[in-house]
């Protein structure tokens, strides 16, 4: 392994330096995305809302919302579990504009009202999950993991100071000169977090190419999808009031929190998402999906109650953003985002130094060049 270490070493460098900025904006955009229910809280003051005895129907804040944007679809609504958050709904016009709109549970009036680029959060988490490139985007961050887990993996190797050194390993050396302070907090700083960059990394990969984990894990084990029902369209019928298929969701799945409802098939399929009380995963939902036009169950998709290959592949987002322990791995997930964009900020200016230092030496013949440490 020693012998391969200048190797890996090189590769190491060269991997970090082709990433360097993505990785710096993944690790941002992740940190910024475990608190980002707080944080948007905290920079839209109207999202907080006084509550009162009852709330309005969610019919009734469809309705407001569609009477806002007529003709724009509505992809779904979020309904936060804290008592005093508005519910969320997320909408796409026809030239593919996103918009998000804020209603008061409480009193059915619009809060907050603005396109994608008024809504940061929304914004941040689009940069995380596909660089604002659609499914290219996605692509691209798919590839950015598999680099991030092999520096990950090779990292510790290179670090590595033996069983009788690991202590020295650690030291942050300060009083040598810049290059020599910011090279061991880098080797040091790596070897500690490496672990949870190789868990986030590989789960953001799987998640990239979830249809073809999904496939790969049907070898071994059993695997749903979830329901994609479809109906035809019904010109000049009613729809069945969403409180209904709420109430109808309940009764028949068991009386939980409602988290989410999502439209598709053109708001022809309403999805309700309740709170799952069959699993300890974090944000597990009971997904029931009915026919708007006559309330039939058309599909469902229970979290606690599928096969442990659906599961496994359902746990990757609970552990890519730390949801899985609460405040102290959130807290950890921020740590690994911050430490992320730290590494790449500093492996890029030890590069720079580097390379500075040559071209001030100018070239040089037949003498052989000292090798540095990662």
């Amino acid at each position: 392994m020693k012998a391969l270490k200048p190797q890996l070493l090189k590769l190491h460098r060269w991997v970090g330096l082709t990433l360097a900025v993505l990785l710096t904006i993944q690790g941002l955009s992740g940190m910024l995305l475990v608190f980002r229910d707080e944080i948007e809280r905290v920079i839209h003051p109207a999202l907080l809302v006084e509550s009162a005895a009852t709330r309005a129907p969610v019919q009734a804040l469809m309705d407001a919302v569609e009477a806002r944007h007529p003709g724009v679809t509505v992809s779904r609504a979020e309904f936060p579990a804290s008592e005093d958050a508005a519910v969320l709904f997320k909408l796409t016009a026809k030239d593919g504009t996103r918009w998000l709109t804020a209603v008061d549970p409480y009193r059915g009036v619009i809060v907050r009202d603005g396109s994608l680029a008024a809504w940061p959060g929304e914004w941040m988490f689009l940069i995380h999950d596909s660089l604002l490139a659609g499914p290219v985007g996605e692509t691209i961050v798919g590839i950015e993991g598999f680099g991030l887990l092999f520096l990950a993996l090779t990292g510790p190797i290179v670090w590595w100071p033996g069983r009788k050194r690991l202590k020295q390993g650690f030291k942050v050396i300060t009083d040598r000169g810049a290059d020599l302070k910011w090279r061991t907090l880098h080797r040091a700083g790596g070897a500690l977090i490496a672990v949870v960059l190789v868990m986030s990394a590989t789960t953001g990969v799987l998640m990239v190419w979830k249809p073809e984990f999904r496939g790969m894990l049907r070898i071994v084990t059993p695997v749903t999808d979830k329901p994609t029902p479809k109906v035809s369209e019904q010109p000049g019928a009613t729809m069945v009031p969403l409180d209904r298929l709420v109430a109808k969701a309940r009764a028949e799945y068991g009386a939980t929190a409602l988290r989410q409802i999502r439209f598709s098939n053109e708001g022809r399929i309403a999805a309700i998402f309740l709170e799952s009380d069959l699993t300890i995963r974090a944000e597990g939902a009971k997904q029931i999906y009915y026919n708007r036009y006559d309330g039939s169950d058309v599909g469902h998709y229970v979290s606690g109650a599928l096969p442990v290959g659906t599961e496994i592949v359902d746990w990757l987002i609970t552990l890519h953003s730390g949801m899985f322990g609460g405040t102290v791995t959130r807290l950890l997930m921020v740590i690994a985002g911050l430490s992320l964009a730290g590494l790449s900020a500093c492996g890029l200016w030890l590069w720079y130094s580097r390379t500075s230092r040559k071209r001030k030496r100018g070239p040089t013949s037949g003498v052989p060049a000292m090798a540095e440490g990662a």
